[in-house]
């Protein structure tokens, strides 16, 4: 009996795969080889469009629709093998090119396509993208051994007809066939229901039409409190009452059973049958609801299997002769590798389903109001803290050891800072693993196992599901919508506990592990939805480099010296130090990063930043270490690296040697003739930066007043608070525009040791407002300003001799030189080589100088450091008129 290609199917596609040339020659010699290249095509093809459907997802496709969309797909993408056969077939008329009867080209380069029938796994999150490439790579070697194979020709020789070929098809597909490609295009969007979209910049622009939506959502569901911002009790949870994702069918009977129970004076009296019948009702509802999903990931698990077969029957021939302990080994891992497969395409689909709309685009937003202390309007909340936890959340839940973080961190953070948890950040739906899904319980079991013994393989399984999910947020493709969900989980979390849009309020997100990467990724998100500055706190966080992080106010990446998990991060290419472009690299070099060393500090327990049984050498726990970074973060108080201290003299500094060029050179409680000096500004004085641990209660500046009206003529010699008038709502807005964390890059770290003056002082403050950097642009205490009005003077206190007074301003202070100016004349000087000289002052009456004369002091300046003079009193008194500050 002759065999047929159909028979030895299998055995020739694992041949293409080795790239062996008699794969080729068998197709093109045994019967029924047409049928099988035209099998390869359509299934490649579909496998390929497949791997492309996120763009059927972003057009939010209708779940039915998006199959024929994708059969349709497979059928245009399959008319390119035609294109690509029939440019081939005509390249080889060409001279010094390969030519073969149409047949045979037809057949070779379709079973050429057989590398594209893994296309499918180019799903994979992160992964897929570099997969699609080598597939093709792979998919052209094919077709130059094929051509090679087939022509009995050379490698080098069917290389050039192949690449002469794909010129051809390119030319074709931008020529004469751009009107079948318009109308393939055409008939898919017909088919879809929706004019597709493909472009990347179009794809884009939907993307930010759905963010602009997120602030229009409909928030009065959400209940928030009716005080504004306000603090609640430490230890308040973002948890969700009842199941996250109830389907329509649910909700609705829910509805009437409620009706039904308020119309009758007696509820508990309800016949049992009926509750049973109800009951029933629900939970077909919820298997209705579940089937899709279950039909999704037998499909998807059943493709796994079938893709993988050519691998394991022709890579693992040498499996049969195994003995039965190692065969069973084998297939265990087979089975383990088919799941992890499945489970890394499945991956994305909860975020593309969502964006599609397939669930509705519900949330549940009621909140949990057991066990919370309301909020009180004496509260100020002045900061939001959001906590997301790493890969091993499978609840609302935390494990013990987040658990002990969080009750340890809620009762130290000041009181006016607002800490929410129990957001399961793995989930655009915000549904925990042991929600509403197929699955649900074998988490619960995985979840019982876990917590008898933390070591337990479930535990791992728990972390392989999420570390797929944190590959989803890297990936160019899927993150923008994964993230984008995720940040209105968190949106939505802010609005019930208070939050006001575009308040301004600061917010820090805390992410552990893989929760780094969703801090970080959602940031950029909900700092154009709230219009608020964010910065992230990683807690041994996986951040990849394709985050836009300096979007970020700033970003702490707090990581202990033995974190494995960290030296994981070199699968992020973004983060190598070959790529100087990337977001990460450039954003170091802004100092938008602080890597923050923890010491001997692993990554999860035993030893790991959340350890409160091991210690460092000066006593703290891991846990309490990391605690202490927190607030001091939070507070402003982290040292979290050595200031830059200049190596080099500044110019700055030398100026300083000579005692005229500091303030207290000059007497405050002075007299000079009114007649002939005119003060700068009522206000006058000298800013002094407050200390760090005194910023927050401050909120501004202290300012020792060195001239001031006539009725406040009291306050001179006197420090005073000085602060911008935060009643005005220009001034507010002003002040929440120019309000930034202080962070200096690399560069200026740089230049700070080569001698050029920055504000070193207020380096790695947080939040620092107008006033502060004024006050800390020198490295000294010496900034004199002038005040402009309107000046607003309070009393702190009720007693003026222990409480300093507080000065309010609508403009920010302009800095100026001396107290008071003059018009005089330079005679001559008093010695030769002195800097003393006689002058005389301008006459209002006379129009002449002819007033009183006096003698002024002219010091000579010191060089700097290119031993230059900025200026020199030599010459003066030569009939030269000047102002005299």
């Amino acid at each position: 009996m002759n065999e047929t290609a159909l028979d030895r199917f299998w055995e020739l596609l694992g041949w293409v795969l080795a790239l062996k040339f008699e794969a080729f020659e068998q197709i093109n010699t045994l019967p029924h080889g047409s049928t099988v290249a035209l099998i390869v095509v359509l299934a490649a093809s579909l496998s390929q469009v497949t791997a492309q459907s996120i763009i059927l997802f972003i057009n939010r496709v209708k779940p039915v629709r998006f199959i024929f969309s994708l059969l349709t797909g497979a059928v245009v993408f399959a008319f390119g093998y035609v294109f690509l056969v029939l440019s081939t077939w005509l390249i080889g008329f060409a001279p010094f090119t390969v030519e073969a009867p149409f047949g045979v080209v037809a057949r070779t380069l379709g079973f050429s396509y057989a590398p594209l029938l893994f296309s499918l796994f180019g799903a994979m999150p992160y992964f897929g993208e570099p997969l699609l490439s080598l597939l093709s790579l792979w998919h052209l070697l094919a077709m130059v051994v094929g051509i090679a194979a087939a022509s009995n020709t050379g490698v080098w020789q069917a290389f050039g007809t192949v690449a002469l070929g794909w010129v051809t098809l390119w030319v074709m597909q931008r020529t004469i066939g751009q009107p079948i490609a318009s109308f393939g295009r055409w008939v898919i969007s017909q088919v879809a229901g929706v004019e597709l979209v493909t472009k990347r910049q179009q794809l884009l622009a939907i993307l930010h039409r759905r963010l602009r939506s997120l602030s229009a959502t409909n928030l009065t569901a959400l209940s928030a409190p009716e005080t504004g911002n306000s603090v609640t009790s430490p230890g308040m949870d973002e948890e969700i009452i009842g199941q996250v994702e109830q389907p329509i069918a649910h909700v609705k009977e829910r509805s009437l059973l409620s009706a039904s129970i308020s119309q009758s004076s007696n509820a508990a009296i309800a016949p049992q049958t009926n509750t049973t019948a109800t009951n029933r009702h629900l939970r077909l509802s919820t298997i209705a609801q579940q089937l899709p999903a279950i039909l999704t990931m037998t499909g998807v698990t059943f493709a796994a299997i079938v893709l993988l077969s050519p691998i394991h029957y022709w890579w693992f021939a040498w499996y049969g002769s195994l003995g039965a302990i190692f065969k069973l080994v084998f297939d265990l891992v087979w089975i383990g590798i088919i799941a992890l497969v499945a489970a890394a395409l499945l991956a994305p689909l909860e975020a593309l389903s969502w964006w599609a709309g397939w669930y509705g685009d519900r949330i549940d937003t009621t909140p949990d109001l057991k066990g919370k202390s309301q909020p009180t309007p004496q509260q100020k909340v002045t900061r939001y803290v959001i906590y997301l936890d790493g890969i091993g959340q499978s609840t609302f839940e935390y494990l013990p050891d987040i658990q002990e973080f969080l009750d340890s961190l809620a009762p130290v953070l000041p009181k006016d800072v607002v800490l929410i948890k129990g957001i399961m950040p793995y989930s655009v739906r915000n549904n925990p693993l042991t929600g509403n899904r197929p699955l649900a319980f074998f988490w619960r079991m995985a979840d019982r196992f876990r917590l008898k013994n933390p070591a337990s393989l479930f535990g791992y399984l728990v972390n392989i599901r999420n570390v797929l999910v944190v590959a989803v947020s890297a990936d160019k493709r899927y993150g923008p919508i994964y993230n984008l969900g995720i940040a209105r989980v968190i949106y939505q979390a802010l609005i019930r506990h208070g939050y006001q849009p575009n308040s301004g309020l600061p917010i820090t997100l805390i992410g552990f592990s893989g929760g780094g990467q969703m801090a970080a990724a959602v940031a950029p998100f909900l700092r154009q939805a709230l219009i608020a500055p964010i910065e992230v706190i990683s807690l041994g966080g996986v951040i990849s480099g394709n985050i836009n992080v300096l979007r970020l106010e700033h970003l702490y990446h707090l990581v202990g010296d033995k974190d494995m998990v960290e030296r994981m991060c070199v699968m992020f290419p973004g983060r190598w130090a070959i790529f100087f472009l990337s977001y990460w690299n450039r954003a170091k070099r802004l100092g938008k990063v602080n890597r923050i060393s923890l010491g001997p500090v692993g990554h999860q327990l035993p030893g790991g930043l959340m350890d409160p049984k091991q210690s460092l050498p000066d006593g703290r726990s891991y846990l309490q270490q990391t605690i202490d970074w927190v607030i001091g973060i939070l507070k402003g108080t982290a040292d979290d690296g050595d200031r830059a201290t200049p190596r080099q003299l500044s110019n700055y500094e030398r100026y300083r040697q000579a005692a005229f060029n500091r303030p207290e050179s000059y007497p405050i409680h002075q007299s000079v003739s009114q007649e002939y000096y005119r003060p700068i500004a009522p206000w006058m004085g000298r800013l002094i930066l407050p200390a760090k641990d005194q910023r927050q209660a401050m909120k501004g500046v202290l300012l020792e007043v060195h001239h001031a009206p006539g009725d406040f003529q009291h306050l001179v010699g006197q420090v005073v608070i000085l602060r911008l008038d935060d009643e005005s709502q220009e001034v507010r807005s002003y002040v929440q525009a120019v309000t930034k964390d202080v962070h200096f890059s690399a560069q200026a770290e740089y230049s700070s040791q080569q001698g050029n003056v920055h504000p070193t002082r207020i380096n790695r403050w947080r939040l620092v407002n107008p006033l502060e950097s004024l006050a800390g642009s020198h490295p000294h205490d010496d900034v004199i300003v002038m005040l402009q009005e309107p000046v607003v003077v309070q009393l702190q206190g009720n007693n003026p001799d222990t409480t300093p007074h507080i000065l309010y301003i609508s403009h920010d202070p302009v800095q100026v030189t001396g107290r008071y100016y003059g018009l005089v004349k330079f005679l001559q000087p008093i010695q030769p080589e002195s800097d003393l000289f006689k002058v005389v002052h301008f006459n209002r009456v006379s129009k002449q100088f002819n007033g009183a004369e006096e003698i002024v002091k002219m010091p000579s300046v010191i060089a700097n450091r290119n031993n230059t003079y900025p200026s020199t009193s030599q010459y003066i008194g030569q009939n030269q008129a000047a102002i005299v500050p």
